[in-house]
């Protein structure tokens, strides 16, 4: 791929993205579809397969959808504009470090919250896209920006 930004993104990424969530569909819609033009590289961790388990309208309805499941699954396949990265020893020691550098400063951090930012330094990412508010204290100890996901130009579903 050539030299293009690279974004990692959250767990809570996808599931806006799966939910259509109509405040944040266009603009996430809109970095997949640069991903798929390389124009940026758009990375996460594997352990988002298990996070994006099911849409909410699943769990409202108490009920599984062939349909969620496959929009689900197309974010990992080899095709799509998202590219999985390995949970590894590595970045299993930094997590745990991230975790543990927060309890003097009476941070908490959750285990795969921890993982994400992890693979994200790892990665050298130029950006972590979330929408989870309380991870964004941690920019000031990792090397790159953290921010919900935005593009200049918003896909109109």
């Amino acid at each position: 791929m050539p030299d293009v930004p690279r974004f990692y993104w959250d767990a809570c990424v996808f599931l806006s993205y799966v939910n259509e969530d109509e405040d944040r569909v266009g603009d996430i819609s809109s970095l997949l579809e640069s991903a798929g033009k390389d124009e940026i590289e758009i990375v996460t961790s594997t352990v988002s397969v298990v996070e994006v388990a099911f849409g909410a309208a699943e769990r409202k309805q108490s009920a599984l959808s062939e349909e969620m499941e496959a929009k689900i699954n197309k974010l990992w396949e080899p095709a799509s504009p998202v590219t999985l990265v390995e949970f590894h020893i590595l970045i299993a020691e930094a997590a745990k470090g991230m975790i543990r550098s927060g309890v003097p400063a009476g941070w908490s951090l959750k285990p795969m919250d921890a993982v994400h930012l992890a693979t994200a330094q790892r990665l050298k990412v130029a950006e972590f896209h979330t929408y989870d508010g309380p991870l964004k204290k941690w920019a000031s100890r990792v090397s790159y920006s953290i921010k919900e996901p935005s593009h200049s130009a918003p896909k109109l579903l």
